[in-house]
């Protein structure tokens, strides 16, 4: 009876100490990756909004779990584009997470993913914009750095006007084909921009008065 008493104290001691160190680690490194999202965002957004902007307003617009929109603004207080966040869970990963870039009528400047877990080398293709450098840039030892790398998959969004995209059917403007071999991937990034043009669209009158 003793042992037994004696087990369930250490174990308990045990756990404790683990459940203790790991808030301490969550608390300590909180403000950390809360500056490292913040940086990612800011980033993305430079990526997707016009060169001109000034300055970047988070609006209260559709402000729903995982769904935020900023308005760009010029030097002049003058609105020049809008981006919106969205996210699924639908991802084979896990959650997937979009930044969309709009024009005033609703066309898309740009589509970035900003967060996921999806399958180096497979689900990655439908996600990331990775840097790639010409035969002469490796040879030579230069740098050919693209701010905003191409992405097949994410680049068939660009221009096209905001709504209800679909995979590989549609209309010639709503049909979006998915990469070969990262179906759920492709689908996933499909729902979150989806998300954000859905918004946009019930929203678009309050979005662009939030001056």
């Amino acid at each position: 009876m003793k042992d037994i008493i004696r087990l369930c104290f250490s174990l308990g001691a045990v756990c404790f100490c683990g459940a203790a160190a790991l808030v301490y680690v969550n608390a300590k490194t909180l403000v950390p990756r809360q500056q490292a999202q913040q940086a990612t965002l800011t980033k993305s957004l430079s990526l997707v909004l016009p060169a001109e902007t000034s300055d970047t307003k988070t609006l209260a617009v559709a402000a729903e779990d995982g769904l935020s929109f900023f308005l760009a603004c010029d030097a002049a207080g003058r609105p020049l584009a809008v981006a919106g966040q969205g996210s699924t869970r639908t991802g084979f990963g896990g959650e997937v997470v979009v930044l969309v870039g709009l024009e005033r009528d609703g066309r898309i400047r740009g589509v970035m993913v900003t967060k996921h877990s999806e399958t180096p080398g497979l689900g990655t293709k439908a996600t990331d914009r990775k840097q790639l450098k010409s035969l002469w840039a490796v040879l030579a030892g230069k740098d050919e750095e693209v701010a905003f790398p191409p992405n097949d998959y994410l680049d068939a969004y660009s221009g096209r006007p905001a709504g209800e995209f679909v995979l590989g059917g549609g209309s010639s403007e709503q049909r979006i084909d998915g990469v070969s071999g990262a179906t759920i991937s492709s689908k996933a990034v499909l729902a979150a921009v989806n998300r954000v043009c859905d918004a946009y669209n019930k929203n678009h009158d309050a979005i662009w008065a939030a001056q």
